[in-house]
């Protein structure tokens, strides 16, 4: 039976908006790729309203369908934190607030992800967990405009969808995300965290530095290649990073399975657009 998501990702300088459907024999048609040259500070102050009509706009056509919103936020604030093993979702979300209440000041304004690093299981019964907070603006007020139009499945960063596409790759897989304002080293296996480490930048030469350090000294991804995206990921970004640190650079994946709908595909594989599938292959198969 055929089965269909349509999801949204707000990115740094663009936003994407794609409909895909599933066959269920693990092959997915994207049937709709809309892309449009709105970021995230496009949705912050007086821009906004003007901002967000045009991007809920994208979704008329399939109002009231489920959607799954993945958003890209200007800063991350990692934290780790040790909870009770196999804790289900509902305990995590309680101890991540918690955390927040000591970590953060005004936690009220922040949202998080969270997710257990693989084989971190220790002999007290704990396990070691990345929660990932971030602003919660202008994300919360984009959900709430998305929630009055279609039933939400996900809210969240590029963090959980990029785990889930690590699911149906055979090797370790790392992500780079190369922004203005940080450099963040996301490595995977089989949908489960190895490692993650994020550095706030002011300039592309800081960023350069930053994304040089990770890839010389991680000795997880001597053998993978790098997935980078992000504003700053380009040819000069990739000849530097390859030149560097010997490392195979490439552009973001699409997951197994994913094909285009009689359109040219090009449109379908900026780095917002890439997330959005990523984000409603997620939703399907969860």
């Amino acid at each position: 039976m055929s089965r269909s998501q349509i999801a949204c990702a707000i990115g740094n300088t663009s936003s994407a908006f794609v409909r895909i459907k599933s066959s269920g024999s693990g092959s997915y048609v994207v049937t709709a790729c809309k892309v449009l040259p709105l970021g995230r500070e496009a949705f912050e102050g007086k821009k906004q309203a003007r901002s967000m009509k045009k991007l809920l706009a994208l979704a008329d056509e399939w109002r009231g369908e489920a959607l799954a919103l993945c958003f890209c936020p200007g800063a991350y604030f990692p934290l780790h934190a040790y909870f009770p093993c196999n804790a289900p979702k509902e305990a995590c979300a309680d101890y991540c607030r918690i955390e927040a209440a000591h970590f953060l000041h005004q936690p009220e304004e922040f949202l998080h992800d969270n997710t257990a690093y693989a084989d971190s299981a220790s002999a007290n019964n704990l396990e070691k967990h990345l929660v990932l907070f971030y602003r919660a603006e202008p994300f919360k007020t984009l959900s709430i405009g998305f929630a009055e139009r279609h039933p939400l499945l996900f809210c969240g960063s590029p963090l959980i969808p990029a785990l889930h596409h690590s699911l149906a790759i055979k090797e370790k897989t790392a992500f780079l995300d190369l922004e203005n304002t940080h450099v963040v080293l996301t490595v995977a296996n089989k949908g489960k965290l190895e490692y993650f480490n994020c550095h706030p930048v002011k300039e592309r030469k800081e960023a350069e530095y930053f994304a040089i350090h990770e890839l010389q000294s991680n000795p997880l991804i001597h053998d993978c290649a790098i997935q980078a995206g992000g504003s700053l990921f380009d040819k000069t970004m990739t000849t530097l990073l390859e030149k560097e640190t010997s490392c195979h650079v490439v552009p973001p994946g699409l997951p197994d399975g994913v094909h285009f709908s009689g359109r040219d595909s090009s449109v379908c594989r900026s780095s917002a657009a890439v997330k959005a599938i990523c984000t409603a292959v997620m939703a399907l198969e969860n």
